[in-house]
């Protein structure tokens, strides 16, 4: 006998409410989601409203102000001071040269009374850290989102939305469409929300991925929303508001839409079995490429601090000089030179001749 799956019609009344009311309190959270990312990334760029901009300044930074400053100054976060004299102070000590002393003095017991409440790691470890000077030096500086805070939040981010999208699928699935269309729909925003958070970390590097950000996670609402409203729909108004001639009409336009569909996705499928090697083997580069730039960077790390002497210092800053001619990152700090090939490849060099051959090589193959 044919196995055959439940569909909404099968469930009883009380799943159906249990299953309805989860989806709406889902869905009304989203939208209060949507609401506090909106207040919380707006008038960065300075301009009233959401734009691009706020999000390549939230991930990248700007050269313009700070976080804290543009949060403060016209942002979500100037209702919270108590007058227009605290953020007058804050700003002043953000033009200044930015002292610990100065902090203490001037800008602690302003944020202490207005904002820890909120922005403390033991309250709400998603929100910057301002209960101490260097949590407020995160966001007091032009650069944008920090990678221990990115790291933090995705955790958190995936964690909560896997769960959530787990459950609005496993309710979706009891819809009765095509089972080709149904998988693409469940797949979507996981796939998204993926894409979502690994852009969060490219756009700390290059801010043209904040169209990403901001493309993969309008796909994953408008995905998540979909099942939802077909889900309830399905629950409640398709067999009661339509006739028998209606849902008979419907089912031909499912089916219109199934048989326009199907080729669609058969291609695509074609399309994705004859790029997948391609992918595959880029995907391995790219983990290679990772693995090898983290062994380098931990070498940095690890390594001893240097004692170079004036000729080799001078060589050392020639040979940095070159390098960064071509367009290479060199970071120098005491125990060794990291050399940025491309956003994926970084190696390390422990000694000024290891740092002359790699640059006589560049220069080889230039």
């Amino acid at each position: 006998m044919e196995k055959r799956c439940l569909r909404f019609a099968d469930i009883s009344v009380s799943e159906k409410m249990l299953y309805s009311l989860f989806l709406m309190t889902i869905g009304i959270g989203y939208l209060f989601a949507l609401t506090h990312m909106y207040y919380t990334h707006q008038m960065r760029d300075g301009q009233a409203g959401m734009s691009i901009q706020d999000v390549m300044i939230a991930y990248y930074g700007s050269q313009d102000q700070t976080r804290i400053g543009a949060a403060i100054n016209g942002g979500p976060m100037e209702a919270n001071l108590k007058s227009a004299d605290d953020k007058e102070k804050i700003l002043a000590w953000l033009s200044s040269d930015k002292s610990e002393a100065s902090f203490a003095q001037n800008v602690a017991p302003i944020l202490n009374s207005s904002c820890v409440g909120c922005h403390n790691p033991d309250v709400n470890p998603s929100l910057p850290n301002l209960t101490s000077y260097d949590g407020v030096m995160e966001v007091a500086s032009s650069k944008g989102a920090s990678l221990t805070g990115l790291v933090k939040i995705s955790h958190i981010h995936l964690f909560g939305i896997a769960f959530i999208l787990l459950l609005v699928g496993r309710i979706f699935i009891y819809s009765d469409m095509s089972v080709a269309l149904k998988r693409i729909i469940v797949v979507i925003p996981f796939l998204s929300m993926l894409i979502d958070t690994l852009s969060w970390f490219i756009t700390r590097n290059n801010p043209n991925f904040a169209y990403v950000v901001v493309a993969s996670g309008a796909l994953m609402g408008l995905s998540m929303g979909a099942q939802i409203v077909i889900s309830l729909y399905q629950m409640w108004l398709g067999e009661f508001l339509l006739s028998d001639a209606q849902q008979a009409r419907v089912k031909k336009m499912a089916v219109s839409v199934q048989a326009w569909a199907l080729p669609i996705l058969s291609a695509s499928k074609r399309y994705v079995l004859k790029t997948a090697p391609v992918v595959w083997r880029n995907g391995v580069s790219i983990v290679r490429k990772l693995a090898l730039s983290g062994y380098h960077v931990a070498r940095y790390q690890l390594n001893s601090p240097l004692v170079l002497s004036a000729v080799e210092q001078l060589n050392a800053a020639q040979y940095a000089e070159r390098l960064l001619d071509k367009g290479y990152g060199v970071w120098f700090a005491g125990k060794g030179w990291l050399v940025k090939e491309s956003l994926l490849s970084w190696l390390f060099f422990g000694s000024v001749d290891e740092l002359e051959s790699y640059v006589t090589r560049s220069d080889t193959y230039v």
